[in-house]
C-alpha cells in the first residue's frame, strides 16, 4: 500500500490531513514509521527531517496547519516521506485522527517524539490558572495523548521507541514556574512509563536541551537572550539539528541500552547527575 503512494499528493481538508510522499529511503530506521509533534518548525521538523534521513517514513504533527503543510513540502522535495498531520495535542479525538491517518498512510508508529510545547510567560504570583493550566495542558497532557495513541501498535509490534522532548530548566528552574514544572512533569513520565513498558521491547526516554536557537528563544527581550548566552560553556546556542542528533540517536540502534534515561545537549549551561 505504501509503495503504491509513492510521488502522490492527496489533501483532506475537511480531516485536516495532509499526505505526501517520495521514494522509501535507507539508513537505521529503514522501514520503521515516526511520528514528531510539534513538526512545523524548530527542534521538531529539525527531528522529522533527521529521522527520515535515517530511512524513516514521518507523520509530522502540528496545530499550524499552513507551516506544516510549508514544512513537509521541504521534506518531500528533499526526497523524504512525509504526513503532515494538523492536530492540537490537547485535543484526544484530533490526536486520534491524526494517528489512524498516518497508520492508513504508512503503517502503525513505532517511534514516537513528544515534542510539542508552548512557552510560559509571567511570575508566579501574576499568573492566572488558565495560563497555568494551558502550559501543562500542552506539554503533559499533550503526551499523554499521543502515547496513548500509539503505545498499543507498538506493544503489539513488540518493539518501540519513546522521546520526550523536557529542559534543562528541570534542573535549573530558569524559566516560568509552569513551563519548568511541565518539563520535569515529562522528566517523571518518562521513568514511570519506561519501567512498565521495557519488557515489552519499547525504550522511554527524554532529551533536556539547553537554550537553543528557536522562535521561542529569540521571543525573549535581547538582553534576556544575550544574558542565557553568556551561559552556554560552548560559547554559543545550539541549533535544532543538535537536538534532533540526540533523538535520532536514542531512536537508533545505538540507543537500545537506554531505559529512562535523560539526556541533556546543552553545550555546558548544567551538568545533570
Amino acid at each position: 500500500m505504501v509503495a503504491s503512494l509513492a510521488g502522490r499528493i492527496h489533501l483532506a481538508t475537511a480531516s485536516g490531513w495532509r499526505l505526501m510522499t517520495a521514494e522509501s529511503g535507507t539508513g537505521p530506521l529503514a522501514g520503521r514509521v515516526a511520528l514528531v509533534t510539534g513538526a512545523a518548525g524548530g527542534i521538531g521538523l529539525a527531528t522529522a527531517r533527521r529521522l527520515a534521513v535515517d530511512g524513516a517514513s514521518v507523520g509530522c504533527v502540528d496545530r499550524d496547519t499552513a507551516r506544516l503543510a510549508a514544512a513537509v513540502d521541504g521534506l518531500v522535495a528533499d526526497g523524504h516521506r512525509a504526513l503532515a498531520l494538523s492536530a492540537d495535542v490537547t485535543d484526544p479525538a484530533a490526536v486520534d485522527s491524526a494517528v489512524a491517518a498516518l497508520v492508513a498512510g504508512f503503517g502503525p508508529p513505532v517511534v514516537l517524539v513528544n515534542n510539542a510545547g508552548i512557552g510560559g510567560e509571567g511570575r508566579f504570583a501574576d499568573i492566572s490558572f488558565e495560563q497555568w493550566r494551558r502550559v501543562l495542558d500542552v506539554h503533559l497532557d499533550g503526551a499523554f495523548h499521543v502515547t496513548r495513541a500509539v503505545l498499543p501498535g507498538m506493544i503489539r509490534t513488540g518493539w518501540g521507541r519513546i522521546v520526550n522532548v523536557s529542559s534543562e530548566s528541570v534542573w535549573l528552574g530558569n524559566t516560568s514556574v509552569q513551563y519548568a514544572t511541565a518539563k520535569a512533569g515529562l522528566v517523571g513520565f518518562t521513568r514511570a512509563l519506561a519501567r512498565q513498558v521495557a519488557g515489552d521491547g519499547i525504550t522511554v526516554n527524554a532529551v533536556a536541551p539547553g537554550p537553543v536557537e528557536t522562535a521561542m528563544l529569540f521571543g525573549s527581550p535581547p538582553e534576556h537572550v544575550e544574558a542565557e548566552r553568556r551561559t552556554v560553556l560552548i560559547g554559543r546556542f545550539l541549533v535544532p539539528d543538535e537536538i534532533a542528533a540526540t533523538v535520532a540517536f536514542l531512536a537508533g540502534p545505538g540507543g537500545d541500552a537506554y531505559v529512562g534515561q535523560v539526556l541533556s545537549p546543552n553545550g555546558g549551561t548544567v551538568f545533570p547527575g
